[in-house]
């Protein structure tokens, strides 16, 4: 009788944990789910090279599927020399920037991820690119190789907060930035990009690794200090989203 008391006991505990957890979470907003969205290159990550070459062929960039890697990036960097920002998206100029840096970092020998720091007045602070391969550095992401060279700069001085960062509200820059990357940050430069207290936007989705559509996945304190600062995806021309997408899958070449 005794044992039968105690299996009830145990069995009435689990079941208030239970609704306690669920009360918990029903204030706290949740993963979004995926949604399909086959009209957009970027959301889908190439399966092998071959995959990527079709994409890469689609571009109009003249790309066949006979060409080097060398002579792809060529015809790449030929056409992002040419183009000229869309006035019809209001963020093509930085998107275009953001690309541009995304492909020196290819021709570079690393990833195809690139970043500019852009100022209230709309000029261009900063540029950098991802060097993780060129350094064997596991931290230099776009964003955060962006971010770590603009704070050694002399000019860093007049964004530079005065205060120490607590987390509740005060942020390492003064001064409203924004941070166009070509890829959506991942976890690493998501929660980077949150303690600087910059505005990001990126040009193309990280299907896998993107941060941004799983904020909520975040620890409380971080998911509140990333919703102070917007991150969302850049106003720009579909051709920049694909060719940020295909720079981001040139390791696969």
């Amino acid at each position: 009788m005794k044992h039968k008391y105690l299996l009830l006991v145990t069995a009435v505990c689990q079941l208030l944990m239970w609704v306690r957890a669920d009360v918990a979470l029903a204030g706290y907003p949740q993963t979004p789910r995926a949604r399909a969205d086959t009209g957009r290159i970027e959301n889908a990550t190439p399966p092998n090279r071959a995959a990527l070459m079709e994409e890469l062929t689609a571009l109009p960039c003249g790309i066949t599927p006979a060409d080097t890697k060398a002579a792809i990036f060529r015809k790449i960097k030929n056409y992002l020399d040419r183009y000229q920002p869309d006035a019809a998206y209001p963020e093509d100029r930085y998107a275009k920037a953001a690309v541009d840096w995304a492909l020196k970092g290819v021709l570079a020998g690393g990833y195809g991820i690139g970043a500019v720091l852009v100022d209230g007045r709309g000029q261009i602070l900063h540029g950098a690119y991802n060097r993780q391969r060129q350094t064997g550095r596991s931290d230099l992401h776009g964003e955060m190789a962006l971010l770590t060279d603009f704070e050694t700069l002399p000019q860093f001085r007049k964004y530079q907060s005065k205060g120490n960062f607590t987390g509740g509200g005060t942020t390492i820059y003064t001064e409203q930035l924004r941070l166009y990357t070509s890829a959506e940050p991942c976890p690493m430069c998501f929660v980077r990009v949150s303690i600087a207290g910059v505005d990001t936007r990126y040009v193309t989705t990280g299907p896998d690794d993107g941060m941004n559509a799983r904020a909520s996945c975040l620890p409380p304190f971080w998911y509140q200090l990333s919703q102070k600062h917007p991150v969302a995806q850049a106003q720009t021309a579909p051709v920049l989203r694909q060719l940020a997408h295909c720079l981001f899958y040139s390791f696969m070449l």
